[in-house]
């Protein structure tokens, strides 16, 4: 199943850089890159900081029922999680992060990987609006369309979803344990372990305060992204309103949620493109600012969290076995 959803992933990569770079004039591309500004690379590069803080901050908030843990170690745990996704198959930073909280902790890695749930949850349903924005100001395309449409049924029914279980947590338990009560005596309490640990992690984000606090900083740390995507245009000269950037952040984020190569590249590019173009950016133009913007966001997340593993005393082939613990709450990785 693995080497099936990785063969998938790399498909949908390779069908996405190939549509990339149909049509368009290298030589356009080329001058593009040439002609960059860097130095506005240095304010993206900083305002991607502060987004990844914000980030760190709402998970902070999240999983504070679980374990209070600091802003800064959020931070730590959230970039070494963002590294690993760019470099390993599947998105398994998100197990990473899970285990290197238990790691920390304690706790269950199963609880923790559902409060990432939570947040991809809200991540989705804010970066859904980005792009209806974007596409109620008159910027339409076939794929953008679909993006959207996908992207906001898919995420308004799991935050709807999410709201109930919030909401309703007794009876949401109740329903699952008697679906459970279907399956063979010992399946049924390996799942009704598990999901009692991830059904920990989802509940936590209660009451209205808590949910206007945390799509205060989802919204937050994606227009904080979308200023770092406005620094890197401003870096091509791309002259566009700073509220068309909110569109390219929310088709390039969403994108990735499909199956993909690791870091998503190839969706991410080709849909950050399609935005740009339908604003009416040239081509070339646009294909070389989705490249370097995809560069931006990747690669120093990427160093920063090879840093912060070595820190931990970890390493990749540590990472590329990790998966989540089957053994009792709180046992170690």
């Amino acid at each position: 199943m693995r080497h099936a959803r990785n063969w998938i992933g790399l498909g949908v990569s390779a069908l996405c850089v190939a549509l990339l770079f149909a049509r368009v004039d290298r030589h356009e591309l080329i001058e593009a890159v040439r002609d960059i500004q860097p130095l506005w690379l240095l304010p993206a590069l900083a305002l991607l900081a502060a987004s990844l803080w914000v980030r760190a901050a709402r998970w902070a908030v999240i999983v504070r029922p679980v374990r209070a843990i600091s802003t800064r170690d959020a931070a730590s745990l959230l970039v070494i999680g963002y590294a690993a996704n760019n470099v390993l198959p599947a998105r398994a930073g998100e197990v990473v992060r899970s285990v290197l909280f238990q790691r920390r902790h304690g706790g269950s890695a199963l609880t923790a990987l559902a409060t990432i749930v939570v947040e991809r949850v809200f991540d989705g349903a804010v970066l859904a609006v980005f792009l209806a924005a974007a596409l109620a100001s008159g910027t339409s395309s076939g794929p953008l369309r679909a993006l959207a449409l996908i992207a906001g049924a898919g995420f308004s029914a799991l935050l709807v979803g999410l709201a109930a279980l919030s909401a309703w947590p007794a009876p949401v338990r109740g329903l699952i344990d008697r679906v459970l009560r279907l399956t063979p005596g010992g399946l049924r309490v390996r799942l009704e372990s598990l999901s009692v640990r991830f059904l920990d992690g989802l509940v936590p984000v209660r009451g209205l305060s808590t949910w206007t606090r945390v799509f205060a900083l989802t919204t937050g740390s994606w227009a904080l992204e979308a200023a770092c995507y406005w620094a890197v245009g401003e870096a091509f000269g791309l002259a566009l309103s700073p509220w068309a950037y909110l569109g390219i952040c929310g088709a390039a984020n969403l994108a990735i949620a499909a199956p993909s190569t690791s870091g998503g590249i190839g969706p991410y590019e080709f849909f950050a493109r399609e935005v740009t173009v339908a604003l009416g950016v040239a081509s070339g133009l646009a294909t070389a600012y989705a490249l370097v913007l995809h560069a931006v966001v990747l690669i120093p997340v990427a160093l920063a969290g090879v840093v912060l593993l070595w820190r931990e005393q970890l390493g990749l082939r540590t990472l590329m076995t990790t998966e989540l613990p089957p053994g009792p709450v709180g046992s170690a990785p």
